[in-house]
């Protein structure tokens, strides 16, 4: 009877013991596994504010193109996307590189939209505008993009004798000047005539015997573009992806003729694509992956920009150079074997302008003094998204808008002069440059 009571109660313990472990999830079947947490959508809007900046009479900015991201991992469902001004923002929803075209698309898991915006202002004021973007997000139902830029007639230009050329012909040797004028929003004024200038060597008034602009006679150009891949942009993916757009947006504005080199450095300087008018082959050189290392070997990759660019027969050129920072190893010590003088001088010895471009928080001083000392443009972009609209602005004065002066130099063999030239728009908005020259070498 003990032994039959015994058995009973090893059984009912066996019983209570596989319900206890089913229950607990003991074991290790997947199907008793604990239940997972509901997959959910997340959106995310880049960028979350932009400023178009000052806009001119004539000009209108390259599309802001907003991209709405679901980082989540279930579908992001938009509801809406409204812009509050619609007056002087237009929204395009079939705009950017994967539009939405809607204004309530379904967004799968890990995927994006995009839209853009573009700001055609109809007064001369300042404006704001907020872009609106409603979901099913249950933490941020609501993403709003603050947008600002400003109208305003020519204030303030600037003028740069970007390149000079001379016909050797001493002592009456023909000087041709390469000249750009940008109004405070960056863009380039155009429509000036020759009495809108004045040249002078030496202080000495010169008549001018040719004055037309780039886009109407046969002077092709070749631009080197020096593109930075250190640590600090590649570890930003939206700051390489817009510097990579704008350099594929500049070259496909270039000409037939012109040719453009794809130069990236970090630690060290590559050139990916040697230079060509093949745009294509530019492009894919754009995008190309490319392990150059982390740092900032910024003097370096322009003087190999500058000996690549004057070895190039064509009549006129340039070097873009990006950076979002200085010279610097990794520990605040310069880490090219060349020096910023050196740059500087090797690009005057070659007769070669550097357009720089400031990306985010950088030493603007010694990009500013690359561009100034060597007949070039300085153009500040605090934030990535600034980037297209930049390379469209180098573009329209690269490819279009340069003014091409010639006079007969009064200078004789092995003598130097200072060329200035002044440009004016009316008799209080006027503007000039002096640059060295020797057109009688």
């Amino acid at each position: 009877m003990k032994d039959q009571l015994l058995i009973t109660r090893i059984a009912l313990f066996l019983v209570l013991a596989i319900v206890f472990t089913g229950c607990t999830g003991g074991g290790g079947s997947s199907g008793d596994s604990a239940p997972k947490t509901a997959d959910l959508p997340s959106v995310q809007v880049l960028p979350l504010d932009y400023d178009f900046g000052t806009v001119t009479p004539g000009n209108t900015p390259v599309p802001l193109e907003a991209k709405i991201q679901n980082s989540g991992s279930a579908d992001l469902k938009v509801s809406d996307i409204v812009l509050s001004d619609t007056d002087n923002f237009v929204l395009d929803l079939a705009g950017g590189s994967n539009p939405c075209f809607s204004t309530s698309p379904t967004i799968g898991a890990g995927d994006n939209c995009t839209v853009a915006v573009t700001f055609i202002p109809q007064s001369d004021a300042e404006f704001g505008a907020t872009l609106q973007i409603n979901s099913n997000d249950g933490i941020n139902p609501q993403i709003d993009t603050q947008l600002i830029g400003a109208a305003a007639t020519i204030a303030t230009i600037g003028v740069r004798i970007n390149q000079v050329e001379s016909d050797l012909q001493c002592p009456a040797a023909e000087v041709r000047a390469y000249v750009s004028v940008i109004d405070q929003g960056g863009y380039a004024v155009t429509g000036l005539l020759e009495n809108n200038f004045t040249v002078s060597e030496n202080s000495n008034p010169m008549n001018l015997t040719n004055f037309s602009f780039v886009s109407q006679i046969t002077a092709p150009i070749s631009v080197a573009l020096v593109m930075d891949y250190s640590g600090s942009i590649t570890g930003i993916p939206e700051a390489q992806s817009d510097m990579e757009e704008a350099s594929a947006y500049f070259v496909a504005q270039s000409g037939v003729e012109d040719e453009t080199e794809i130069i990236k450095y970090a630690t060290v300087s590559k050139v990916v694509q040697e230079f060509t008018s093949e745009k294509n082959l530019s492009t894919a050189a754009i995008y190309e992956t490319v392990d150059v290392g982390t740092h900032t070997s910024l003097y370096d990759a322009a003087w190999q920009a500058i000996d690549d660019t004057a070895l190039r027969l064509k009549a006129r050129k340039a070097v873009i150079i990006i950076s979002d920072g200085i010279d610097d190893d990794g520990t605040g010590e310069p880490i090219s074997d060349k020096s910023l003088s050196d740059v500087i001088d090797h690009a005057n010895d070659e007769g070669i302008p550097l357009m720089t471009v400031g990306l985010g928080t950088v030493n603007e001083a010694v990009l500013k003094q690359m561009s100034d000392d060597t007949g070039g443009l300085y153009f500040p972009s605090p934030v990535s998204d600034n980037l297209r609209n930049i390379y469209y602005q180098l573009s329209i004065v690269l490819f279009e808008n340069q003014y091409m002066l010639e006079y007969i130099s009064g200078m004789g063999v092995g003598e130097t002069a200072d060329l200035t030239i002044e440009a004016s728009v009316s008799q209080t908005i006027t503007g000039d440059d002096t640059k060295e020259i020797m057109p009688c070498p």
